[in-house]
């Protein structure tokens, strides 16, 4: 499905930053601190933003930090659901919780593989 209702793929590039690969990136996935994929570990595996290109170790690639970008789905989702990057390390749009989330999406993903526009919000995760 389109964002927010719209066709095409689009989405509102506000600001980014420069990363380098520290292990392979595909495009429109969670970027972490660290240079890999987000995943749900926290720290410097964070998400950071949202990976415009692909990009292997070593290579500069580039990540949405403010206000959205496409993203991946992992699984399906439906329009304003929280999202988190997925648990099995690919960086991949996961259904979040108001308190585990790192986006929201901006339009819905039928299945895993569909590409949404996913607002970047604060980071929040559960109370320790």
């Amino acid at each position: 499905m389109a964002s927010q209702n719209n066709t095409g793929r689009q989405f509102s590039k506000l600001s980014a930053i420069t990363i380098v690969a520290t292990a392979a990136v595909s495009a429109a996935r969670f970027a972490a601190y660290d240079g890999g994929h987000a995943t749900s570990a926290g720290g410097v595996k964070d998400s950071q933003g949202i990976t415009e290109h692909a990009a292997d170790v070593g290579q500069a690639f580039s990540a949405i930090t403010s206000y959205s970008g496409l993203i991946e789905a992992n699984e399906a989702f439906a329009f304003g659901a929280y999202l988190k990057p997925a648990a099995d390390g690919s960086g991949k749009a996961a259904v979040g919780t108001a308190d585990d989330h790192c986006g929201r999406a901006l339009g819905a993903a039928a299945a895993a593989g569909q590409f949404v526009e996913c607002q970047v919000v604060k980071h929040q995760h559960p109370a320790a």
